[in-house]
């Protein structure tokens, strides 16, 4: 590494809040490529030891009516080891649908100004969703955000055409002080543009049914087959519901990417519900719902799996943010796919499987 950087890492504990900000920028511009030559807002904060994030605006206003799409005026500032690095003015919305409607607090979207980005040397990668504690009670809401954390780091295992994820603590601060600070565990999303330029592909908006010569087929099994393993039926790929396409500049095939899973089995909420159209009576079990693949595409992803199986594994064990038997939990529903993946039959492309043959999938029956 270049001694210059070196020695503006060692002086980073040596000086006030706003030293550190510029300095820790000037080795991220280092260490990170990104667009234009650019560092992301995004990687930043993944590189920010002991993250904060502190919310302050109008709780009332922003969490009170779950039928606004209204967007309000807050700041947020970003701590590090409790010094302040930066300040940032910003609008804030609710998002999703059915949590905002179940859960004690929505989720959010957090929209930083593209000219504040770019004066601070930054690219305008510039709207973050932010997943929410759904659950009041503190400790199992935050047990729920930390696992579909984890979740979304597994996926990262498995493959790279997926969200990167920030598990941080928010304190959310009413600005009048007509409500108490609250502090939660919250996962913050990797901007969508930022993914598109990470993909060297464009995102399809409101866009369904994409057809299986349209889409990478590799990429798509492995969703299938991760959707199955973490035994989440609350997904799509003709509605794509809780999945994002995204247009390859290079084969213009879309790359499918999930996100969402607090309805899967490996999580487990107690406001999740079973897939009744499929049969299901517990969120726990699986059932597969990719599309019909070769023999050549399963093969090439089932040996994926089985590569990444002690990878999954270690990350799910290095977690130290809840409890034991959380932990036991979750190692054991992913070993539980291993047996299932060694001998399972899926669609397969001109001889797709009866109903009979798709029961079969779900680990009940074995």
């Amino acid at each position: 590494m270049n001694p210059n950087v070196l020695k503006r890492k060692n002086l980073m504990n040596h000086t006030a809040a706003i030293t550190k900000w510029f300095a820790f920028l000037f080795l991220s511009v280092f260490l990170l490529s990104k667009a234009n030559g650019q560092t992301s807002l995004f990687d930043i904060l993944q590189s920010t030891e002991q993250l904060e994030l502190r919310i302050i605006t109008d709780m009332d206003k922003v969490i009170g009516d779950r039928k606004t799409n209204e967007s309000f005026p807050a700041t947020i500032e970003v701590y590090s080891k409790n010094d302040l690095l930066s300040s940032w003015d910003i609008k804030l919305k609710q998002r999703g649908r059915y949590r905002r409607k179940v859960c004690g607090f929505p989720p959010l979207k957090l929209d930083f100004d593209k000219d504040q980005l770019e004066d601070r040397g930054l690219a305008d990668f510039d709207k973050f969703k932010l997943v929410t504690h759904c659950i009041d009670d503190k400790v199992i809401g935050n047990e729920n955000v930390i696992k579909e954390h984890l979740v979304y780091e597994l996926y990262n295992i498995i493959s790279p055409n997926s969200y990167r994820t920030i598990l941080t603590k928010v304190v959310y601060q009413d600005q009048d002080e007509k409500r108490r600070k609250m502090e939660r565990y919250a996962v913050l999303l990797e901007p969508t543009s930022e993914l598109e330029y990470r993909l060297n592909a464009k995102e399809m908006e409101n866009f369904v049914n994409p057809t299986i010569e349209e889409t990478q087929a590799v990429i798509e099994n492995q969703v299938s087959l991760f959707q199955y393993m973490i035994g989440n039926e609350d997904w799509s790929i003709p509605m794509m519901r809780n999945l994002k396409a995204f247009r390859s500049k290079e084969t213009g095939k879309y790359i499918l990417v999930p996100y969402d899973f607090d309805f899967s089995g490996i999580i487990n909420t107690t406001y999740a519900v079973p897939n009744s159209e499929l049969g299901l009576v517990s969120v726990e079990e699986r059932a597969f719902m990719g599309n019909p693949t070769t023999r050549e595409i399963f093969l090439v992803n089932k040996n994926v799996f089985l590569a990444k199986k002690d990878a999954l594994l270690e990350r799910l064990e290095q977690q130290r943010k809840f409890t034991f038997s959380q932990k036991y939990y979750m190692k054991k529903y992913v070993e539980s796919f291993y047996p299932i993946l060694e001998s399972m039959e899926i669609p397969i492309i001109g001889e797709e499987l009866n109903e009979n043959q798709m029961n079969e999938l779900r680990p009940e029956n074995k």
